[in-house]
């Protein structure tokens, strides 16, 4: 899997600089407006995520398996506070890297093999009144056929040219893209949630998380409470005594 990586780095970089940009809105939607002391981005690819956290955050660290996209990370968003780590996202745990004010994971997920094990992970990753902010792939079947791919990447074109969506070389260059023989090698491999699957699944570990739907795929967005500020009050057991009133423990 590495090695797959290595080899698209750059395309996958210019990928997500010709569609990216409403997963951009979505986060910046849901970027809490004051910030934070510490953002970590799993399966940060060419750091365009962790670069968007930045400004908001003392500390960003962006975290991937693949040498390749992080020397593009780098190159292209080497900035101050960001530190790229050369990483399997499941080593960064709460008891050796402490905990984070905001999570943010893009289309990585997908790609393991213990998912829910990933998710508890993250969850103890979370800092008390931290934000846990998740998007990956979803699809009706577990694999999406490479005629599909073919096919969108026609209909996208189309639309992008009788539309003017963007100017016409770079309609057909991310045709290009979209349709390279090892690209979409890659792509059928994968193997997605369908939609009600991945609610069901993060909301277990997640729960009251807020979902929404964006292209081919579904974010996730979740606030750890904050801790009581208050002394807990006092309340009656059954057996009429007095005892320290304590919040149930969350779901585990």
């Amino acid at each position: 899997m590495t090695g797959s990586f290595d080899q698209f780095a750059t395309h996958f970089d210019r990928f997500a600089e010709l569609v990216g940009a409403p997963l951009d809105a979505y986060l910046a939607s849901v970027v809490p407006k004051g910030g934070g002391e510490r953002a970590v981005d799993l399966g940060c690819g060419t750091g365009r995520h962790a670069a968007l956290l930045a400004p908001h955050y003392r500390q960003v660290l962006g975290v991937d398996i693949s040498v390749a996209m992080l020397e593009l990370a780098k190159a292209r968003r080497g900035l101050a506070n960001i530190t790229y780590q050369q990483r399997d996202l499941r080593q960064v745990r709460a008891d050796r890297n402490g905990t984070f004010d905001l999570i943010v994971s893009a289309y990585a997920l997908h790609h393991l093999d213990d998912l829910d094990q990933a998710l508890w992970s993250i969850r103890e990753l979370t800092a008390p009144g931290g934000r846990v902010v998740l998007i990956d792939n979803v699809a009706p079947r577990p694999a999406v056929p490479r005629r599909w791919f073919i096919g969108e990447a026609v209909r996208t074109l189309a639309a992008d040219l009788a539309r003017r969506r963007r100017p016409p070389a770079e309609a057909w260059e991310l045709f290009r893209l979209n349709t390279e023989p090892d690209w979409l090698n890659h792509l059928t491999t994968d193997r997605f949630l369908n939609p009600t699957q991945f609610t069901q699944r993060y909301s277990e570990v997640f729960p009251g998380a807020a979902f929404t739907d964006l292209y081919r795929s579904r974010g996730m967005c979740w606030d750890n409470p904050a801790p009581l500020t208050d002394p807990p009050p006092t309340m009656p057991t059954r057996h009429g005594r007095i005892r320290d009133w304590l919040p149930p423990t969350q779901y585990r």
